[in-house]
């Protein structure tokens, strides 16, 4: 009877192993510069995103989120980087060791956007979209679910809107 309770409790927790993943990317940014001077933090639920983009009269986007359970944030000067003898191209390679995929890449002006994504096996996939501009880092974590075909659709309108 004892090896059944643990059988049932190992298969319980390697299971729910997934649910419980970390980002460990986020978390090395947030361990190593949170508090240092001119770096900004913040997260919010799912909730909160959700009505800041009613707020702001995005409801089209708020459908495409409505499976988003936190958003968090972090801005770091690049030069912070530096002090600490460290560089965002080394970040970079820590979020493929963290299991994280890029799906884009957007270059404009100064800046560099990168979209990058750690799928588990549950509904609750992890996101970082990495800003870089020339003297500041931003790194955003979405944990959750964004439905990629109501944003599809989204660009898609508004690209027939504006050749009216």
């Amino acid at each position: 009877m004892k090896i059944l309770k643990i059988f049932v409790i190992t298969v319980v927790v390697f299971a729910a192993a997934p649910s419980f993943s970390q980002s460990m990317s986020f978390e090395k940014l947030y361990d190593r510069f949170s508090g240092t001077e001119e770096v900004n933090c913040f997260s919010v639920n799912g909730f909160l995103c959700r009505a800041g983009l009613w707020v702001a009269g995005e409801h089209e986007f708020k459908d495409a989120i409505e499976k988003v359970n936190s958003l968090r944030l972090i801005s770091i000067p690049t030069s912070n980087f530096a002090a600490q003898g460290l560089s965002v191209k080394g970040f970079k390679k820590i979020l493929s060791e963290d299991d994280f995929e890029s799906l884009a890449s957007i270059r404009e002006e100064n800046s560099r956007i990168e979209i990058y994504l750690q799928q588990s096996n549950n509904p609750k996939n992890r996101y970082l979209v990495l800003v870089e501009e020339s003297n500041l880092l931003t790194a955003i974590e979405i944990r959750g679910y964004i439905d990629v075909d109501k944003l599809r659709k989204l660009a898609f309108e508004n690209d027939d809107r504006e050749t009216l």
